[in-house]
């Protein structure tokens, strides 16, 4: 189905494109979001993602679209960095209906869950936030990041393991995984 609209944007379908952008706008926001920390920033990431993919179709050769525009998005994460020296602040939270006590819990966990995924060794770290944030398959998580599946399956089984472990401990809370 990708390789038909690619085909349909070269040849001028802008209908075709906005199909693309409303297909994986949001895991490529919910990763970058990850991996910034800033849900702001993540969105302009993946429009500058959108951009880029778009001026360079004509390179796409095929295979996973989806692992293709990930990559171009890791890449304009990576220049965004090396541009700014300086990690991504979070976004404040916004006015919600839930009382302070329950914000400022939610926020606490959220930071726990953060400080974890940051013990994680950086490849290991993308794998699990492109499975679960964006719910990128074990192929495009390969192709993504140019490493095996059988990697991926490792990288995956193991951080379960370590998550579920900390989960035993009480590191983690259980129903921040869920929210």
């Amino acid at each position: 189905m990708d390789m038909q609209l690619v085909q349909k944007i070269i040849a001028g379908d802008q209908q075709a494109f906005r199909i693309i952008v409303d297909t994986y706008k949001q895991p490529l926001v919910s990763y970058l979001t990850y991996q910034t920390n800033d849900e702001e920033l993540a969105k302009d990431i993946a429009q500058e993602s959108f951009i880029k993919c778009y001026e360079n179709l004509l390179h796409f050769k095929g295979g996973s679209f989806k692992a293709w525009l990930f990559r171009i998005a890791i890449n304009q994460l990576i220049d965004f960095k090396r541009k700014h020296k300086e990690d991504a602040t979070p976004l404040e939270e916004t006015p919600s209906l839930e009382t302070p006590e329950i914000l400022i819990i939610k926020k606490e966990q959220n930071a726990l869950l953060q400080q974890w995924l940051a013990t994680l060794e950086h490849k290991t770290h993308q794998v699990f936030v492109l499975k679960y944030a964006s719910n990128c398959s074990y192929e495009e998580i390969a192709e993504t990041l140019n490493i095996p599946i059988s990697e991926v399956r490792n990288r995956l089984h193991r951080t379960k393991k370590r998550l579920r472990n900390a989960m035993s401990k009480g590191e983690i809370n259980n129903e921040l995984l869920i929210n």
